[in-house]
């Protein structure tokens, strides 16, 4: 149900929100992020995948009324555009994933992003 929400309520964030689209800034922010045998920007790369931005979101009251079990205040979501054709051995990814950012902890919020971080084949919980 998360990932039917998402593209409903992404359509109406772009107050406020930033897009990172810089080469150097997306790269600080991929290179930051742990992932599963290394980093996020690694494992994009291994996957086929390059980016062309990153939006970066902080939660609102209002988004956290839509899912209070899954988001909160001060989180983070980043929505990382991505180009190419995914590659991931066996497993249905489409690219562009969606992360939270919770502190220095990050979860995954759907089958792309839970490849990313994990190396799962798995919608997140």
């Amino acid at each position: 149900m998360i990932t039917m929400l998402l593209p409903l309520t992404c359509a109406a964030r772009t107050e406020g929100d930033q897009w990172i689209k810089d080469s150097v800034g997306i790269a600080k922010i991929l290179h930051s992020v742990p992932a599963f045998r290394g980093d996020l920007g690694s494992r994009l790369a291994a996957g086929a995948m390059g980016v062309e931005g990153i939006r970066l979101h902080k939660m609102t009251r209002e988004d956290i009324a839509e899912d209070p079990l899954h988001w909160s205040l001060g989180d983070v979501e980043l929505h990382i555009l991505t180009t190419g054709e995914p590659e991931a051995a066996g497993c249905k990814i489409l690219g562009s994933p969606r992360i939270i950012k919770r502190g220095k902890r990050y979860f995954p919020q759907d089958r792309t992003s839970m490849w990313l971080l994990t190396g799962k084949c798995a919608l997140p919980d």
